[in-house]
């Protein structure tokens, strides 16, 4: 517990307003989520001022407010400039500064995020870590799991969740870093040891406007976010472009790594690795040698999240031993090429690489080891950067046989003038449009279905001998936004409805 009078002696500009001594339990930016104890950190948004709700906040509990200029209201508050960039700061107080008794690890690029904690948490819990992850699928450490609303959260339920963590006993956390977090300050108060970086490929424009903007946010997380700290390690993939850039700024040496086979990486394959169905096995250089890598994980792609997992726990002291013995136990990521039981003689997966460049990774990996068609179910989000919807559908052409285009997550658009955007993509590689009794025999070609659920049940009943069925987009999610409301829809639980359907129709 700590009283607002110790709170603002530890950020730099704060003042309190009224009484000091007053003892706070908790900090939330949300007023319906204050218990009592509580500092209400009133936000100001583009759209709603969150000094709207300090009375429904004060209703339900609260202590105190955080506040860039004093109300007239009774309780106390703390006043800062700008309580948007400095909430991290006031939350890390608050909570008594739980990344100072954490190893935090932050992941940031477009894709990849997900896998590599998982893969990290597999590694150091090898190593006698007790590691959590906070990313898209979840928050969780051990037993315990939170509901995850953002890749990255709020200020307040970050530094929240790490204490809980670390209550709980962890002494590592493996974060995704996503761009909203570091443009938001979302992560401000977090003091990371190892920070990583995957790739940049086109993603959330409808924020950042332009690749520039986007990029200039993920390369925050290795200029400002470490600048006050010598020894945070940093962790690159020269395979991508932008790593140059990051190596640049960053101004201090880092751990590289390369699927491609680049003789300058610290950690890259000595030979042309094996792919499969069942895995990957590589031999990868490192500056103690070589080591043998097996993993259940398929692809090159997952090879690349699999070095940069290894180089961000090198960077941590782990031994390359105990990396070859975690390789071969790593679980599956949850709807990340997962694979949805099936015994028609065709195989389906659940991915959620929504953008072109994950889109192409999954895609690549399943076509070699596909004697079938490779069938992709697959559309764009509404309210989401429409520019990158022509190249997602260009990018499933181009790969897949059978391009069948649906909604995904429409929110207020609507689906079929999303839908419309995508074709054109479609179109530059796939010249033949599809009718619906014509999916069980065409080679390649495409068709539109607006409803996901129905076009997954179709996929699966055209599917024949050797094809494989890749259900894209959604992965892990268990809802869709139609409007500004959830209601529930899993592309795995439909796609086990649409197995049984079929396996009755043919009795």
């Amino acid at each position: 517990m700590k009283t607002l009078s110790q709170i603002a002696a530890a950020v730099p500009g704060m003042r309190v307003v009224g009484d000091g001594d007053v003892v706070v339990l908790g900090i939330t930016h949300d007023s319906r989520s204050v218990q009592p104890g509580d500092i209400f950190a009133a936000l100001k948004g583009e759209n709603v001022d969150g000094t709207r709700f300090v009375e429904s906040a004060t209703a339900n509990g609260a202590v105190a407010v955080l506040c860039d200029a004093p109300l007239d209201i009774p309780l106390p508050q703390l006043v800062v400039t700008d309580v948007r960039m400095r909430l991290g700061e006031v939350a890390a107080a608050c909570f008594d500064h739980p990344a100072r008794a954490l190893r935090l690890i932050g992941i940031t690029g477009t894709n990849g995020k997900t896998t590599i904690t998982y893969l990290v948490e597999s590694i150091l819990q090898h190593a006698a870590m007790a590691c959590g992850v906070m990313g898209t699928v979840e928050y969780r450490f051990g037993t315990q799991k939170w509901h995850a609303d953002h890749t990255t959260p709020e200020a307040t339920v970050v530094q929240s969740i790490m204490r809980k963590m670390v209550d709980a006993g962890a002494n590592a956390l493996a974060m995704e870093v996503s761009s909203h977090g570091l443009s938001l300050g979302r992560l401000n108060g977090c003091e990371f040891d190892v920070v990583a970086f995957t790739n940049l490929t086109q993603d959330h424009l409808d924020f950042h406007h332009t690749m520039e903007e986007y990029a200039d946010a993920k390369m925050r997380l290795f200029t400002e976010m470490i600048a006050h700290r010598l020894d945070v390690k940093v962790v690159i993939n020269l395979d991508d472009l932008f790593s140059k850039k990051i190596i640049e700024s960053c101004g201090r040496d880092v751990i590289s790594i390369s699927s491609l086979g680049n003789l300058a990486a610290t950690l890259y394959p000595v030979s042309p690795p094996e792919y499969s169905i069942s895995g990957t096995v590589a031999t990868i250089q490192t500056p103690d040698g070589e080591v043998k890598i097996q993993t259940g994980l398929c692809g090159a792609h997952n090879l690349n999240n699999l070095l940069v997992a290894f180089g961000i726990c090198r960077a941590m002291g782990i031994s390359n031993d105990t990396v070859q013995k975690a390789a071969k136990h790593i679980p599956s990521v949850p709807g990340r090429l997962e694979r949805v039981p099936c015994d028609l003689g065709f195989s389906i997966f659940v991915d959620y690489a929504h953008t072109p460049d994950a889109l192409v990774n999954v895609l690549r990996v399943l076509k070699p080891m596909t004697p079938g068609r490779l069938i992709c179910v697959f559309g764009c989000g509404g309210d989401r950067d429409g520019a990158k919807r022509p190249i997602m559908g260009a990018a499933v052409a181009q790969y897949a046989d059978i391009a069948i285009v649906t909604s995904d997550n429409p929110r207020t658009e609507e689906p079929k003038k999303i839908i419309s955007m995508v074709l054109p993509g479609v179109q530059k590689f796939q010249d033949d449009k599809l009718e619906l009794n014509q999916l069980g025999d065409a080679r390649n070609g495409y068709i539109a279905i607006t409803e996901r659920r129905e076009a997954i049940a179709r996929a699966i009943q055209c599917a024949g001998a050797g094809d494989a069925v890749l259900l894209a987009g959604k992965g892990h999610e268990d809802y869709v936004i139609i409007g500004r409301e959830k209601f529930h829809f899993d592309d795995r639980e439909e796609a086990a409805i649409a197995v049984k359907k079929r396996k009755e129709n043919a009795l």
